[in-house]
């Protein structure tokens, strides 16, 4: 039985996936204990699902894919308070109809365009085709990301 468990960390693409998925459970667990905290459990979840129209209109325009996750996450979260305030509803009841709205909007765009890229990958993931290099990379970069940050 246990040699069952062992055996798909004889693949290299298994080992890099465990590490990846490790590099990134660390802050995800760090940052959902206050959202958690705050009562916005759902707002991780939802949030990165909203990105994806502005990741799709990016890829029609040619920009880096982080600007449109950006600009289509700042507009969710303006739209969400600007309702939160301005109307009876419950804030997450706002922030089901605000995040599958924006979820649905980019997959009606995702499948109007022909296109051989997987778009589909930045809502799934895909762990397995990280390369040591990369990862590692991105790692240090971050961390001098947060270290710049912090001073």
């Amino acid at each position: 039985m246990l040699s069952a468990l062992i055996e798909p960390f004889q693949f290299s693409f298994m080992v890099n996936a465990m590490l990846v998925a490790a590099i990134v459970a660390v802050p995800c667990a760090l940052l959902s204990v206050f959202l958690v905290l705050k009562g916005w459990a759902l707002m991780g979840d939802a949030m990165s699902h909203a990105v994806f129209p502005g990741v799709v209109v990016a890829y029609i325009l040619g920009i880096p894919f982080a600007i449109g996750a950006f600009i289509a996450g700042l507009f969710c979260a303006i739209a969400t308070g600007y309702l939160d305030d301005n109307s009876r509803i419950k804030r997450d009841t706002i922030m089901g109809i605000v995040f599958s709205g924006m979820f649905g909007a980019g997959l009606v765009l995702y499948v109007s365009i022909q296109s051989e890229v997987h778009l589909d990958h930045i809502l799934f993931g895909r762990h397995a085709g990280y390369f040591r290099q990369r990862y590692c990379a991105n790692v240090a970069d971050r961390a001098g990301d947060c270290a710049d940050n912090r001073v």
